[in-house]
């Protein structure tokens, strides 16, 4: 068998020969006849993955609708992921020549050839993708706006003979990223982008006055009329940033992502000016009781669900700081003057990692300057400070209460006391939970180190960041508790990947989405940051700092990203129809409630969930 013939198929492209050859090395070879049957729908898996090798495959479904699959193709792809029975049936289409991998082995490769593992983590991504595209099509709002109304026209370009230097003094003159290549006749044959001249240069080697034509690349045509989220659609399938906007062949503009950002951000900018205008609690209370309108037109206007999200949790800090402005005030008014010292009024959990969504609870604490206005010198709080943080952290939690955040259950607010300290009481805390690591110190850790600015001085938040990854540096087992506190949940997928739902009153029969789901990626994706240095604290965010560090490759990034966006977009459009029916939202997906390519998703997001907190008890566990 040749390694070759392997590499062929799309799943396999960037695996390797290495990986390959340990693959063949654990199948065995099975010839078929027309007709014979590999597998019927209905069936329990064989924990085999087949591989096509040569010939034909036709599976068919329930429904009777069948599909052709030529050699190189995989099969038992579904079984292996989820453990389910066979879904279709498997019938040789002629000859057929197979290789039997057992499930067994290739999970040992999987470990032993991270190459492989990527490769089944882009498929998995694939399929989460596959599920979301099927259930959100089209888009309303700014999205549904024709390319032509955000494209920048007229298209720029030059001469497919023009050299290297003149594109990047043209696009350095203009502020652009890319233009269009022409030919002798004025027709467009292609692009260059910054990116595409580095690569002509610094990796190809070419003269910087080689011609223009040595660095043109493919461009991606899209009529004018066609919705803005058709093109970012293609944009993230097809992993481009500019589509070249055309009609009749003749190009009229170029379409940017930043071009479609823009347009989004235009239709925030009202919001964004009456929350400012806001004087009253009585005002924001009538802007907290909007938050659901925000939530629907950031969905509608968003085909990426963490983009919705990030939209509505912006609303929210800006409802809270405008809630701390009026307190400041007050306090002023009142006769307790201005704040005494620097502080940083800090918020946590989803909020801080901008993924709130319709009824966040509060979670915030308090930094204070060690030293007072115009002293060098550390000095504890004297008696007016003090009660002057106090008021200022009491007053803030019962206003935001007032404002609909609800309290916290686990008293993890501002006046608490051990939720508001100096910046070296946190330091000293810190170096404590780091230096004598226990199950209780993990907790704390991964309730607040996704800390980040809500008003305040920003020193201070960067000070405690300073300290918190030195820290960690230095002293790694507090890692390796945090991840022994996360393994105490899984995602809800139970024997053969069936979902899990709740036992709790509250929930019964119904799939926690947030607990065993999104807050077992965000802690491993935190874990991971911590330990490689990364100052983000966004789920986001930290997969992709983590990619670019090389911790983590892409395939994988994308599988979790792709699982992200997923659970973020069906808790969204969950939280908005109980919504809409007069319901109190909450975090609890009924599985009988979604269809079928809806429950695909979820099951496939929370297994790439899971193989993620498998990989980071491997780094990282006890």
């Amino acid at each position: 068998m040749e390694i070759e013939r392997l590499a062929s198929a799309e799943a396999f492209g960037a695996v390797g020969n290495e990986a390959l050859s340990a693959l063949l090395a654990h199948g065995t070879e099975h010839r078929l006849e027309d007709g014979e049957i590999i597998f019927r729908v209905g069936e329990p898996d064989q924990n085999i993955l087949y591989i096509v090798y040569d010939g034909r495959v036709t599976l068919t479904g329930t429904d009777g609708t069948s599909t052709l699959y030529e050699a190189v193709a995989l099969l038992g792809l579904s079984s292996y992921f989820d453990d389910e029975p066979y879904s279709l049936t498997a019938r040789a289409t002629g000859p057929c020549h197979l290789i039997e991998v057992p499930f067994s082995a290739v999970r040992r490769l999987e470990r032993e050839h991270p190459a492989l593992a990527d490769a089944l983590s882009h498929i998995i991504a694939d399929r989460i993708r596959a599920g979301t595209t099927q259930w959100r099509t089209g888009a309303v709002g700014a999205l549904s706006q024709p390319v032509r109304w955000a494209m920048t026209a007229p298209l720029v370009s030059l001469p497919a003979s023009a050299r290297l230097t003149e594109a990047y003094q043209l696009m350095a003159a203009r502020g652009i990223g890319s233009l269009g290549v022409v030919d002798a006749q004025d027709q467009l044959i292609g692009l260059a982008t910054i990116k595409s001249l580095a690569q002509s240069v610094l990796i190809e080697r070419q003269s910087p006055d080689a011609q223009l034509s040595t660095a043109a690349m493919p461009a991606r045509r899209i009529p004018p009329d066609a919705a803005l989220w058709q093109a970012e659609e293609i944009q993230a399938r097809e992993a481009l940033k500019y589509l070249v906007v055309a009609e009749n062949d003749q190009p009229l503009g170029m379409l940017s992502q930043s071009n479609i950002i823009e347009t989004i951000r235009a239709h925030q900018t009202l919001l964004r000016d009456r929350v400012a205008r806001a004087v009253t609690l009585t005002d924001l209370q009538a802007l907290a009781a909007e938050l659901p309108t925000v939530a629907r037109q950031a969905r509608e206007a968003n085909r990426e669900a963490s983009r919705a999200v990030t939209q509505l949790s912006e609303f929210h800090i800006q409802l809270q700081r405008c809630c701390v402005e009026m307190i400041l005030t007050e306090l002023a008014s009142e006769g307790l003057g201005p704040p005494p010292r620097r502080y940083a009024l800090l918020i946590m959990g989803s909020l801080a990692r901008r993924e709130s969504l319709l009824n966040p609870d509060q979670d915030n604490a308090l930094i204070i300057a060690d030293n007072r206005p115009g002293e060098t010198e550390p000095s504890p709080l004297d008696d007016r400070e003090q009660r002057w943080f106090d008021t200022f952290a009491d007053r803030l939690n019962h206003r935001l209460d007032a404002l609909g955040y609800d309290w916290c259950q686990g008293d993890i607010m501002a006046r608490t006391p051990v939720w508001h300290r100096q910046l070296g009481e946190w330091r000293q805390w810190v170096m404590t939970a780091t230096r004598h690591p226990n199950g209780d110190r993990a907790r704390w850790a991964n309730i607040f180190l996704d800390f980040e600015l809500l008003q305040g001085d920003a020193g201070l938040v960067d000070a405690l960041w300073r300290a918190v990854l030195e820290a960690v540096a230095q002293h790694r087992k507090l890692l390796r508790f945090m991840a022994a506190d996360d393994a105490e949940g899984s995602p809800a997928l139970g024997l053969f990947n069936r979902l899990v739902t709740s036992e709790r009153e509250e929930a019964r029969g119904r799939v926690d989405i947030k607990r065993n789901g999104m807050r077992i990626l965000a802690n491993g994706c935190r874990i991971y940051a911590l330990g490689h240095q990364v100052r983000a604290t966004g789920t986001l965010a930290r997969l992709q700092a983590l990619r670019h560090h090389g911790v983590l490759t892409p395939d994988k990034v994308d599988s979790l990203v792709a699982a992200q966006e997923a659970l973020l977009g069906l808790l969204l459009d969950h939280q908005l129809r109980q919504w809409g029916e007069g319901r109190r939202p909450d975090k609890y997906i009924a599985p009988d409630r979604l269809d079928e390519m809806q429950r695909q998703a979820l099951v496939t997001s929370l297994r790439a969930i899971r193989r993620f907190q498998d990989r980071v008890q491997g780094v990282f566990g006890l």
